[in-house]
């Protein structure tokens, strides 16, 4: 039987495989492995929903669907958490952002 992070498509003798990136399986004798939510990813042969974690740019908890930053927003590392504000002198017009940049010379901006 397989494990749980493995699954086998057919039955009968045959080798178990790792649960690709971006989905995980938490049961044995599987025949697939689930899709992880929207904007996250897990490792190969992930074994539980936690596993999967936001991208970059992106914010939530491990194993749940994970939002968009909003424009003046950032998130520099991949997991659970929240996007910051961009600070003092910086901006994002951008979502999904994993940095800020900063404003061009002789101009100054708010945090956020």
């Amino acid at each position: 039987a397989c494990g749980v992070g493995t699954f086998k498509e057919t039955n009968g003798s045959g080798t178990c495989a790792h649960c690709a990136v971006g989905t995980y399986q938490n049961a044995t004798e599987a025949s697939a492995c689930m899709g992880c939510p929207s904007n996250t990813n897990s490792l190969m042969g992930s074994d539980d929903i936690a596993d999967c974690i936001c991208h970059i740019g992106f914010q939530g908890s491990d194993g749940a669907a994970c939002s968009a930053c909003g424009v003046g927003t950032f998130k520099e590392t991949n997991g659970s958490g929240t996007c910051a504000h961009c600070a003092v002198g910086t901006y994002q017009n951008a979502t999904e952002a994993s940095a800020c940049m900063g404003c061009p010379s002789n101009t100054n901006s708010l945090m956020g």
